[in-house]
């Protein structure tokens, strides 16, 4: 067994102490592995440059020379049988759903960013200690045994797992069927208990019926609801960490529907991703990149059956799913990377820029292109008697269940059996999944099969609507349309110093500083419209309708 024990010795430094006891045999060589990436974000994070202090004594106390091969490889040699210690610090200085952060009332810690997988013994049991006798509320989604002790099978499911040690954590439960759930929020609450626990027992019994089951006996949110602005969520197998802010806002209905919508989200993922996954990452190897093109399926499925469960259970009614989809279909109407890359080649990647902007239109967002693909999906497999739910419930059964990786094609084949005439679902992936078609006609055409209107509207912002460019609040340009004439006068980061939102003239002109020269441009009008927002509305439940709310 290997063992870790985590010490804060003085929290407001930021750093934790780690030391991880190792018994080894005679002359064996060592390989300590740090991870460079974690589940559920795949791009490269390079948490050994979060270290210092490295070293290694054996049991008589001397210390024992190492060699660091790569930015997050260190090596040693045994000079004699018996336990070496390796200890070394490490900062928690980031706060987000995957990182780590300690101050004076918590230590949060991520274990994918610190620990180390030694090479040839990954497979061994482990056993995490938390020596942090100041922080008397403690919880981890690794298997408890012990008040501070916790242990994980392997190093996979170590790597999958989170702590947390606090002054004051709030601890709620429910249960579904054979399932507790446990529910830790460090932060202030501002809502009520009741109605949250309801919401939540609602959605996550919804799930657990189309699924049939779920993966663990415990499951944990760890909520850090923080004093200021933030949204993130990751995934864990017997947890989720979600950061929500500010911590006030959610006395606001349509805040606590934003936190919603990330938790269930996130439990969708204790299925599609931390069971159901691809063959590339079966096992995770964290001290690489792992190109996977199945983005589609482990973001764009989760992110739209994530918020269509939440309308399936009553959480949401339909307005209210409605807007939030309204949403995603604005940011992907406002991104024209489908024209050069596929979802595919965008999932691919994800580790050059897959989590920024990136430059203009070159890739397509998986959250969102993939929802939007999922819903078009989900409607044709309606129309044939089936359900994208029902073909993730098969996912689960092949290859969830039994954690065998998939291929992206077996994926397709399950969607594909599900039809007697295959022509339709065949093209729908040539021509949106790994073409570059344009998406938005076919999908109005399939909302208006489920009674839901698409309808484009227009704000007052002349300069973006009628001429195609974007602006922000500083007058600078952000996004030129790439079929507006003005894409072939105007540059981003030019700052507007001068434009008439009034009036009717043709050819009006606008006033630009560019790199301190000052320029003046006379747009062309057309009658096309840029950059419309859409809106959905029900207009009719037919027999469709009320299968997909089903």
């Amino acid at each position: 067994m290997l063992r870790y024990t985590v010490q804060s010795k003085i929290p407001t430094s930021q750093y934790i102490q780690l030391n991880l006891l190792l018994d080894l045999k005679e002359t064996e060589h060592v390989k300590l592995q740090l991870p460079a990436w974690r589940a559920g974000r795949y791009q490269i994070a390079n948490y050994a440059q979060n270290i210092r202090g490295f070293a290694i004594k054996n049991s008589a106390g001397a210390k024992i020379p190492f060699q660091k091969t790569t930015k997050d490889l260190w090596e040693f040699s045994s000079d004699s049988k018996g336990p070496y210690l390796i200890s070394y610090e490490y900062y928690c200085g980031k706060m987000d759903g995957g990182s780590a952060w300690v101050d004076e009332e918590q230590v949060y810690v991520n274990l994918v960013n610190c620990c180390f997988d030694v090479l040839g013994k990954s497979e061994e049991e482990i056993e995490i200690i938390l020596d942090l006798p100041e922080f008397s509320c403690q919880t981890c989604t690794l298997i408890q045994e012990s008040p501070s002790i916790w242990k994980a099978k392997n190093f996979q499911m170590l790597a999958d797992s989170t702590i947390i040690a606090s002054k004051r954590l709030i601890h709620w439960e429910y249960q579904v069927q054979k399932t507790q759930f446990h529910i830790w929020i460090q932060g202030e609450v501002h809502f009520d208990k009741n109605l949250f626990l309801n919401r939540f027992n609602s959605f996550s019994e919804k799930l657990i019926q189309d699924f049939g089951e779920f993966p663990e006996s415990e499951y944990h949110f760890i909520f850090q609801l923080l004093p200021y602005s933030h949204y993130h969520g990751v995934e864990h197998r017997r947890g989720t960490v979600i950061t929500f802010g500010p911590a006030e806002s959610l006395k606001d209905p349509i805040q606590m529907e934003e936190l919603l919508g990330v938790s269930c989200h996130e439990l969708y993922h204790a299925w599609n991703v931390c069971r159901i996954r691809p063959k590339e990452l079966l096992p995770y190897d964290f001290s690489k990149e792992t190109y996977t093109k199945a983005g589609l399926i482990l973001e764009g499925v989760t992110t739209y059956l994530g918020d269509l469960y939440l309308l399936k259970s009553g959480v949401y009614d339909l307005p209210t799913y409605l807007r939030h989809f309204e949403k995603i279909i604005d940011r992907e109407s406002a991104n024209f990377g489908w024209r050069n890359y596929t979802i595919q080649e965008s999932s691919f990647d994800l580790w050059l820029d897959g989590y920024i902007g990136g430059i203009p239109d070159r890739k397509v967002n998986i959250y969102t292109r993939g929802a939007l693909l999922a819903i078009c999906m989900d409607i044709l497999l309606l129309k044939n008697g089936s359900a994208l739910a029902t073909v993730m419930t098969q996912m689960w059964e092949q290859f969830g269940k039994p954690f065998l990786g998939y291929g992206i094609k077996d994926f397709e084949n399950l969607i594909i059996e599900q039809f007697q005439d295959n022509s339709e679902i065949k093209s729908f992936f040539t021509d949106f999944v790994q073409g570059y078609e344009d998406l938005f006609p076919f999908l109005q055409s399939l909302l208006s099969e489920i009674g839901i209107e698409m309808k484009e509207v227009q704000t007052e912002d002349r300069l973006l609507h009628q001429f195609g460019i974007r602006t922000n609040r500083d007058g600078l340009v952000t996004q030129i349309h790439p079929d507006a004439k003005a894409y072939f006068l105007v540059m981003k980061n030019d700052k507007v110093l001068n434009f008439s939102q009034e009036g009717s003239s043709e050819y009006p002109e606008l006033l630009v500083s560019r790199q301190d020269r000052t320029l003046k441009f006379s747009l062309e009008k057309d009658p096309n419209i840029y950059f419309p927002l859409f809106q959905l509305s029900q207009k009719e439940i037919n027999t469709l309708t009320e299968k997909w709310l089903a």
